[in-house]
């Protein structure tokens, strides 16, 4: 039996500019020892769906493509990762796994089951950034506050993170297994039935359509970022669902906006690396990242202080979840979210703000808004979004503002105002 690397693929579905995958070829090819890719499939990931894992299980089959013509295989597995590591370390002679750093806890509760079983066999587990130009661990050394805090951090050293990486290479060694197809993605659809079958998106999946995308935006809608509060101005860059899968690098992403000279550059840099990476840097730094607990202290004695105020509606999840609101717009948006995964990043903030006024309290509107999050939106379940979240209940990476009724010194968002900076009709959404 030879020895084997094996790569565990799970926030980087993608060959190119893929920093754990290069990292583990080099070993390799350096070693003499084969390669081999496994992702796992979590029998019971949180708000897992047929929208969301359609998304993923394609581009994993793309990527599965694309390593097999540099003789590597891929291997999906099924199972919670201590169970089918402990098979596929009977099965080879494994002397290293890289993986992808992971902020979120269900994938790090995974990474520790499988790293206490290597440790057993002295197998090294090691991880490597993948999701952020700056690795998070070096970014800062603590919570920002913000991103006043954070930003002279981060811009300080992040051009030197940009160089491009190399491409991966044949390897040499027999293909050991079948690697995963996408003749096999609907059969895993099909035989998950417990998975909440949802409309699927209409973003085709895989990192070539992420890099699609990107070259769409920058052609196209990056002269409009100035206007991306506008529903209609098409300055969406509509990347986040390939960054959250990892189907596009996003050192490539930064790189390629900056090297277009555009004096949008400079906005899209602010908005897709300075933000993302600070909720990389909360979860990371941050377990209550999914709670008010990852509030600050002012903002949690600010709620606290308006919990018992009246609210002129309070409603329950499955109210939100059907868009039975009162309120014409916040209905118009969920309806959005249910039908095609994805907002528009203005509404996205109404859609949050509005939830805390109409629950009972603020760890309820966190509660329900993960749920709504995660389940809908084809990038749920990432920093972004817990970010996000606690951003608009509980004023997270902002200051206090005016004090007012429930919302205390949390920024609030009215409808009116909401309207007109995206220039939607009222009219013509409460037809639909």
């Amino acid at each position: 039996m030879k020895k084997t690397v094996i790569y565990w693929v799970s926030r980087a579905i993608r060959i190119h500019e893929n920093p754990a995958l290069f990292y583990a070829q080099e070993l390799a090819l350096r070693e003499k020892m084969d390669l081999i890719c496994v992702f796992n499939l979590y029998p019971a990931f949180p708000f897992a769906n047929t929208r969301n894992m359609d998304f993923l299980l394609k581009g994993l089959a793309e990527m599965a493509g694309k390593l097999k013509q540099y003789n590597i295989p891929l291997l999906l597995v099924e199972g919670e990762a201590k169970d089918t590591f402990v098979s596929l370390l009977a099965e080879y002679e494994v002397v290293t796994i890289v993986t992808e750093h992971q902020v979120l806890k269900p994938v790090l509760r995974a990474q520790d089951d499988v790293r206490a079983l290597c440790g057993s066999k002295g197998i090294s587990l090691q991880t490597v950034n993948t999701a952020c130009v700056v690795d998070v661990r070096f970014a800062s050394p603590k919570r920002e506050f913000s991103a006043k805090t954070f930003r002279p951090k981060i811009m300080g050293q992040y051009r030197n993170h940009l160089t491009k990486l190399p491409e991966v290479t044949k390897h040499p060694q027999a293909i050991m297994k079948r690697s995963f197809t996408s003749s096999d993605v609907q059969e895993i659809l099909d035989t998950h039935t417990e998975w909440p079958k949802l409309s699927l998106s209409s973003l085709v999946p895989g990192e070539d359509a992420g890099l699609t995308r990107l070259s769409e935006f920058i052609e196209n809608g990056l002269s409009n970022y100035d206007r991306r509060n506008e529903v209609d101005a098409g300055g969406q860059s509509m990347l986040s669902a390939y960054l959250h899968f990892g189907m596009i690098s996003p050192v490539r992403m930064i790189r390629e906006v900056e090297a277009t000279g555009h004096p949008n550059a400079p906005l899209f840099v602010e908005e897709a690396m300075v933000r993302r990476e600070l909720a990389e840097n909360f979860c990371h730094y941050c377990k209550e990242y999914d709670s008010l607990d990852g509030a600050w202290d002012w903002a949690k004695t600010s709620l606290l202080r308006h919990r018992d105020d009246a609210r002129p509606y309070t409603y329950d999840y499955e109210t939100f979840a059907k868009a039975k609101t009162h309120d014409p717009l916040w209905n118009y948006c969920q309806r959005r979210v249910v039908k095609d995964g994805y907002l528009h990043s203005y509404l996205r903030m109404y859609w949050a703000k509005m939830v805390l006024l109409w629950t009972i309290d603020a760890q309820s509107a966190v509660q329900i808004l993960i749920r709504l999050n995660d389940t809908y939106f084809l990038d749920g379940r990432d920093p972004n979004g817990y970010c996000g979240i606690l951003w608009s209940v509980a004023g997270l990476h902002d200051r206090p503002w005016f004090d007012k009724p429930i919302h205390g010194l949390i920024r609030a968002m009215g409808k009116e105002g909401t309207l007109r900076k995206t220039k939607l009709d009222l009219n013509q959404i409460s037809e639909e």
